[in-house]
């Protein structure tokens, strides 16, 4: 299989494997809507097979060895036609927009390991990506309140000059550190006490959720909500171990009914799963890594 198409190919898969692992208090699951009134299971999954046939060119920016300097402007460029897309699909909701900018940086991470020949490894790939979006927070933040924009804020904007929080712009310009320290080593963890990889994802998500910077949460119920209130409701998951039992699935059954009725969405960590799910599927690759291969 040429690289572009196989790293589009674990990109797609895991957009679909991330909202089929359920119960994920507060999100689109295969169970059910979560906090959500405007998207189901239906709703992301025709947004994941409206977005499946763009990610492959997201590779092609790292595999054809395009710079990090202008490698955002081609990204960038994609990007806005998948969001045309999802919208189209999804008749104006937005699924996916978060992780069509995170999931793009690492497809191009992925891309330029192949072509610089330093292997399909998640910290590389990260690295890589975050090479990609240098200054972003710099140049796209931290002005805002000197110069504000002529047009309404965006919320990553406002509770960036609320709260200091520089959501999934400064979680791609450290290297994706959540994903790195947390997603791949609590997913791999899971593993290798015998879980599957539906239970090691769910696992692997309530790390994500106890340790990122989810803006989301932050959106909905407020910055002391998230700062205080949702570590322990999050600690209460993470203390069932793994191999998870039927009591636990139960107890997660619950929570879920909890989040959604309340309104918490952790749709960031949500996000940085599909990427956990990416990078270690790259992995896992064990076929012929070579720049030509396009």
């Amino acid at each position: 299989m040429r690289h572009h198409l196989f790293l589009g190919t674990i990109a797609a898969s895991a957009s679909l494997m991330e909202v089929f692992i359920a119960p994920k208090p507060g999100l689109v699951d295969r169970l059910g809507p979560g906090a959500h009134h405007d998207m189901d299971f239906c709703t992301f999954l025709l947004s994941a097979c409206a977005l499946a046939p763009f990610w492959q060119e997201q590779a092609l920016a790292g595999l054809r060895g395009i710079p990090p300097v202008e490698a955002l402007g081609h990204l960038r460029k994609t990007g806005i036609e998948m969001e045309a897309a999802m919208f189209a699909a999804t008749s104006g909701v937005n699924t996916h927009k978060g992780l069509i900018f995170a999931l793009s940086l690492l497809l191009y991470g992925a891309g330029r390991c192949t072509f610089l020949g330093r292997g399909l490894v998640p910290d590389n790939i990260a690295f890589e990506a975050s090479a990609a979006v240098e200054g972003c927070c710099d140049r796209e933040l931290r002005g805002l309140s000197d110069a504000p924009p002529g047009r309404p804020l965006s919320s990553g904007e406002r509770l960036f000059l609320e709260h200091g929080l520089t959501g999934i712009r400064g979680e791609a310009e450290r290297g994706f550190p959540t994903v790195i320290r947390h997603g791949i080593t609590s997913y791999r963890h899971a593993l290798s006490l015998g879980a599957t990889p539906h239970d090691s994802g769910l696992f692997c998500l309530f790390n994500l959720m106890l340790h990122g910077e989810d803006t989301n949460i932050v959106a909905r119920k407020g910055f002391c909500f998230w700062k205080e209130t949702y570590p322990n409701l999050v600690e209460s998951l993470l203390s069932h171990e793994v191999p998870y039992s039927r009591d636990s699935m139960e107890a997660f059954i619950e929570a879920d009914s909890f989040f959604s009725d309340s309104g918490i969405s952790p749709g960031g960590a949500a996000d940085m799963l599909t990427c956990t799910i990416f990078l270690h599927q790259c992995s896992q690759y064990k076929g012929p890594v070579c720049q030509h291969c396009l």
